[in-house]
């Protein structure tokens, strides 16, 4: 897999520090320390300086590779409209460019169009059409219209790369329409999509489709941009490791963003617990919350009716949520379940919603008796998978 090269859509995030970045001081050494690729998104927002070009270009590595995004006077304020100079914006930008093309560090150019409809931009087969040779160029839909063989086609002809993205609004398209491929990881989450954290399923459900691409392009370009608390990072590196790609400095390194939220995470739902002991000890609701993140409650609330218990007994219940299995064993204090989301969160010693509907379920006097013992003794409790 020589030829995909993975890394993310940034690198300058204050909350990255403590989960990838040992100090807030030369970010973007410690980046190219590990990945050898990024995307620079905020050159969409602001015309880059052909001093921060150049300073980028002195401090990278010899084989890093810089995508960038497109200022949006060209996609958002021009609308790729020759007649309204949006070619001039953007020739004035890849002149700022060139340190980055001089040393062969410039990867594809990015143009990530509004979310408007294809009948919004009727420049833009003549806006591709002018483009200039020697560069690779990539457009990013970002609304149904443009899903269609035709603009798929008028990509090929002009060879501008399609980019393929994972988000909730588009689907994913496999499409290859120029030399190389392209792909943006948002995220799967609302307002924003760019705050989740991709499961290893999700990851790994990209496995055959990079290979794909990869066997169909010279190179892929796969960026994540699900920025919030280091997800992009520990994400890549994830995706890294599933391509078998990742090195021995980067799997160190993904270990320790692991180690960072495991440790953190289970801080914060000791913290709850404590809390929750403290203030409404007699509220079931109150306790089920405290081992909860997300809308995982109100998920849960949702559950209670499809709760069968099987077994009960002063120490061992078991029961099904739907297809899943619960069991709780009071002697060997183990919860034991079934669910990936349960798989994912259990080091952080946190609940499903099948775990969160059980103990919504039970009578109160029962669920209140077994959540008092886990929460008054959770460093005791173990969460397993299993059935």
């Amino acid at each position: 897999m020589s030829n995909i090269f993975i890394g993310t859509s940034g690198w300058s995030y204050k909350d990255w520090l403590n989960v990838f970045y040992t100090s807030s001081d030369k970010m973007f050494q410690q980046y190219a320390s590990i990945f050898k690729t990024v995307e620079i998104d905020s050159s969409f927002y602001k015309q880059p300086s052909r001093s921060f070009i150049q300073t980028i270009a002195r401090a990278s590595p010899k084989d890093f590779v810089f995508s960038l995004k497109v200022p949006k006077t060209v996609t958002h304020v021009k609308l790729m409209d020759l007649e309204r100079g949006a070619m001039r914006d953007l020739k004035i930008f890849l002149d700022t460019l060139l340190p980055l093309k001089n040393t062969n560090k410039l990867g594809p150019i990015l143009f990530q169009l509004p979310p408007k409809p294809i009948e919004a931009f009727e420049g833009f087969r003549e806006f591709l059409e002018s483009l200039p040779d020697g560069y690779d160029f990539v457009v990013e839909f970002r609304d149904p219209s443009w899903m269609k063989e035709e603009v798929f086609n008028l990509l090929s002809s002009n060879n501008v790369g399609y980019c393929i993205v994972d988000e909730p609004l588009l689907p994913v398209v496999l499409k290859v329409t120029g030399e190389f491929s392209y792909v943006r990881f948002h995220g799967r989450g609302s307002r924003p999509w760019y705050y989740y954290d991709y499961r290893i399923e999700e990851l790994k459900e990209w496995k055959g489709k990079l290979e794909e691409l990869s066997k169909n392009s010279k190179k892929v370009y796969v960026y994540f941009n699900n920025h919030f608390r280091g997800y992009a990072v520990k994400n890549a590196l994830q995706m890294m490791k599933i391509m078998g790609m990742i090195e021995k400095h980067q799997e160190t390194a993904l270990n320790k963003i692991l180690s960072y939220f495991t440790e953190e995470g289970l801080k914060k739902t000791v913290s709850r617990i404590k809390e929750a002991l403290s203030t409404s000890g007699d509220n079931v609701e109150t306790l089920v919350s405290a081992f909860l993140e997300g809308g995982r409650f109100e998920r849960a609330r949702e559950l209670v009716d499809k709760v069968v218990i099987e077994e009960f007994s002063s120490n061992i219940v078991k029961a099904r949520v739907k297809e899943y299995s619960v069991i709780i064993d009071m002697t060997e204090k183990i919860i034991r379940h079934n669910c990936d989301d349960w798989a994912k969160r259990i080091e952080q010693k946190q609940f499903c919603k099948h775990i969160a509907a059980f103990f919504l379920a039970l009578k109160r006097e029962e669920s209140l008796r077994i959540l008092k013992e886990v929460c008054g003794n959770i460093e005791d409790w173990s969460f397993e998978v299993g059935v």
